[in-house]
């Protein structure tokens, strides 16, 4: 049997036809690109990028998928590729990409599939490689991502991969392979549409992201063709702004038409705020809280219908927490009925556990100036009530007691934290005491004299100093680092010896009060400024003028300024330079008794209490380096102190200063230790003076 030329032809190229066919059965009217879809499919919920649960409280719901129009809508392989632009994928669906169509059959998408089992040696010699479509920059950009090359052999697999290749440049619509067989081989022929070029940007939806923001993410693609992968690094940028400062927002969708490119955003907004006051025994509701609601929701900046901010509901746990009213508070977030894909919205639960808030307690503490000259100091013993949510509305009660060996106090003291809820944050303080302390500072009796009690008659010399006042007092913040105070009182003070007796001179027969019998009274009204950077600890500052109203003849009538600095330096990881400044001054009616006392343990130290002099003006300054020691609670020390009274000592009434011959300046420096104790800083110290004479100290706090 003879055999023609033509059938020799056909004979030789029939398996090459057959593997062409499967080729071309898997291309055939389809394409390769992109398509709408959820960004997360199925009940996983995202948000920021991981995956959170409903109880997360950055838990908004899942993101919705991008839309184009219908006329401009690629497709991939037939079917849309399932994730959005956040997850871009180029996985073509594997019934689609690999299963050839029945002889005379559609082939459904939805509808069960074949897949083809080629061998992995069936390969087709590729004899050309032609990318049509798009010229320019962007042939040279697909050209560049095409693996294939002519006259080499390929696999179904690898071809298909290479067309996945070029859809990655994300300059591309839609990206379909076409086979055409020569008599040289295959010729692979990809044919490409190019995106539209971005014309116009806007963002729906974004009431916080600044618009700024939006135009420097997409800076670069206005007036430029579309590429998808800039597209999903700009809308990572904008998710990422959301994401650091705590808002729960996000670009949930997209469309673009026509070059119009339009964002949507979603912002979840906070729907409603749920308190529940939860029972210590049983973790449940409480029946009755003792706390009325209206309380905790001043503290929250975060409002119904406002972004939810992660940051914000931090601050507004912190500020409910800072009432003293609660042992714990826990925020939990839940997906509100109406919440949309597009418009989502959460609901806040505040979990309150409340504490008890009142009690009695004792205790002991030390007093500087209860020894009068001496470096000791006395005992005082203490009792007191306190009751922290007064009517349920954390109004403050006290009622406290102090006596020690020279010092007694009572007094009664009602603060409202917050008056009326008001937006200043005002508080007001009222207050009723009643208290004795010792006037031994500028009118005790000189080291010298001795103490056997025959100078001052059978008393002994002491003088003491009992004063009953009431006043309020109203503060609130100026600023973020200051704070200022408004205070207006009424005081009346009495001098008596140390058995309780009425006196009018002290044991040098030097006057004690400004009238002519043993009491002074005084109507007072003060202001103060606090200077307290949260960001600055190391720096205070305190300013406060004083002025008492002659309102009757009688009355004192003064002005007295008061200043105070304190700065903190650090010279390394464990030295620090702590630095303190105190001056005032008095213009007008000046007690003996309110001038100001210069030396001491918080004063200038190696000096008794008052040693340095009292005076109408004082300058006091100091210097300490406080190093740690091997012992954790243990801080040692070494400072110098410096105090005058600028010479105005005898401008006193009496000149006590004078009379007892105090130097009117003076220094200290010496060194110690700081012991944290429960009670706070005990401060042991040991100071030389000016004329070298040591003396030991005793103190709380930090001076």
């Amino acid at each position: 049997m003879s055999v023609g030329k033509d059938d020799l032809g056909r004979a030789v190229l029939r398996p090459l036809e057959s593997l062409l066919q499967r080729i071309v059965g898997n291309f055939t009217n389809t394409r390769h690109g992109w398509a709408s879809g959820p960004r997360h499919s199925g009940s996983c919920r995202v948000w920021g990028g991981r995956q959170c649960s409903q109880a997360d409280p950055q838990y908004t719901g899942r993101r919705v998928g991008s839309r184009q129009s219908s006329a401009s809508l690629p497709r991939l392989y037939g079917k849309p590729i399932p994730p959005f632009l956040a997850a871009i994928s180029l996985n073509i669906p594997t019934g689609a990409a690999s299963a050839a169509p029945s002889a005379g059959k559609p082939t459904s998408d939805a509808g069960p599939q074949t897949k083809y089992k080629s061998e992995p040696e069936d390969r087709i010699l590729i004899s050309e490689v032609e990318v049509v479509g798009c010229d320019g920059e962007l042939q040279k950009i697909a050209r560049g991502a095409l693996t294939t090359r002519p006259n080499f052999a390929y696999t179904l697999d690898e071809v298909k991969a290479d067309v996945r290749r070029v859809f990655a440049t994300g300059w591309f619509s839609e990206v379909s392979p076409d086979a055409e067989d020569t008599r040289d081989g295959v010729k692979l022929r990809i044919r490409v549409r190019p995106n539209e070029e971005v014309r116009s940007l806007s963002a729906v939806g974004a009431s916080l992201l600044p618009t700024s923001v939006v135009q420097q993410a997409f800076e670069d693609m206005p007036g430029r063709t579309l590429n998808l992968r800039s597209l999903q690094k700009a809308i990572a940028t904008l998710d990422a702004w959301y994401h650091d400062r705590g808002i729960m927002g996000m670009v949930s969708d997209y469309t673009f038409d026509q070059g119009q490119l339009q964002l949507q955003c979603a912002e979840a907004v906070v729907g409603s705020i749920t308190l529940r006051f939860l029972d210590p025994k049983t973790g449940q509701p409480a029946a009755r809280p003792r706390t009325r609601p209206h309380i905790v929701t001043r503290h929250l900046a975060t409002k119904p219908g406002a972004v939810y901010n992660l940051r914000t509901v931090r601050r507004d746990i912190n500020a409910v927490y800072s009432t003293g009213l609660f042992e714990d508070v826990n925020v939990s977030t839940r997906e509100a009925d109406d919440s949309k894909e597009s418009a989502p919205k959460v609901d806040l639960v505040l979990d309150l556990l409340e504490r008890k808030t009142g009690g009695l307690s004792a205790g002991g503490g030390l007093s500087a100036t209860a020894a009068g000259e001496g470096a000791l100091p006395g005992l005082i013993g203490s009792f007191s009530y306190n009751e922290r949510n007064l009517f349920g509305i954390n109004q403050r009660l006290s009622i406290s007691a102090e006596i020690g060996q020279v010092d007694k106090l009572f007094r009664i003291t009602h603060t409202d934290p917050w008056v009326n809820s008001d937006p200043h944050r005002t508080s007001r303080t009222i207050h009723i005491m009643n208290n004795r302390t010792s006037g031994n500072l500028i009118h005790g009796r000189v080291e010298a004299d001795g103490d056997d009690g025959t100078a001052g008659g059978p008393s002994g010399g002491g003088v003491l100093l009992g004063r009953l006042q009431g006043g309020v007092e109203w503060q609130r913040p100026l600023s973020e680092r200051w704070s200022g105070s408004l205070s207006g009182s009424c005081q009346r003070t009495r001098c008596m010896d140390e058995r309780g007796q009425p006196i009018a001179h002290d044991i040098y027969r030097a006057p004690i009060t400004f009238s002519a019998d043993n009491n002074d009274t005084a109507l007072l009204t003060s202001a103060t400024a606090t200077y307290s950077d949260p960001r600055d600890v190391d720096t205070h500052a305190v300013l406060s003028i004083e002025q008492a109203l002659p309102l009757r003849r009688e009355w004192l009538h003064y002005t007295r300024f008061k200043a105070r600095l304190d700065k903190a330096v650090r010279l390394g990881p464990y030295l620090g330079l702590y630095l303190r400044g105190r001056a005032g001054a008095v213009l007008g009616d000046l007690p003996p008794y309110e001038a100001f006392p210069i030396g001491g343990t918080n004063s200038v130290r190696g000096y008794a209490e008052g040693g340095v002099g009292s005076g109408r003006h004082s300058v006091e300054a100091s210097a300490e380096l406080r190093a740690p020691l091997p012992v954790k609670q243990l801080c040692a020390t070494a400072f110098f102190d410096v105090g005058s009274d600028l010479g105005s000592g005898p401008a006193v009434i009496g000149d006590p200063a004078g009379v007892r011959g105090k130097p009117g300046n003076g220094y200290g420096f010496g060194g110690g230790v700081r012991v944290d104790s429960p009670v706070g800083p005990v401060r042991l110290e040991y100071a030389w003076n000016a004329n070298r004479e040591g003396r030991f100290h005793v103190g709380l706090g930090y001076g």
